[in-house]
């Protein structure tokens, strides 16, 4: 596969270093590997990245409440993530 090496310009296309480019005109492929604007390339497997260890940046979405009544159907956003507080 041939790889752009610096950003190209090539049929009202604009190709970024890294991308694929094609390789069926053989003068410009000549020009663009003499130039050092491209080369061949292998094609590898992508290497898998690994998974984000970030933590969620923003609250749980929904109001917690209880409802009056007691009915658990009832509740209005999420369930709270707490217990109820102890009345002294």
């Amino acid at each position: 596969m041939l790889k752009a090496k610096l950003p190209v310009l090539y049929r009202s296309t604009q190709y970024k270093a890294g991308d694929a480019l094609p390789a069926d005109d053989a003068a410009m492929v000549e020009a663009w590997l003499e130039a050092g604007s491209a080369a061949w390339v292998d094609d590898e497997e992508p290497v898998p990245k690994k998974p984000a260890k970030a933590k969620p940046a923003s609250a749980t979405a929904g109001m917690p409440g209880l409802s009056s009544d007691g009915d658990p159907d009832a509740l209005i956003g999420r369930v709270p993530t707490r217990g109820r507080k102890k009345k002294s």
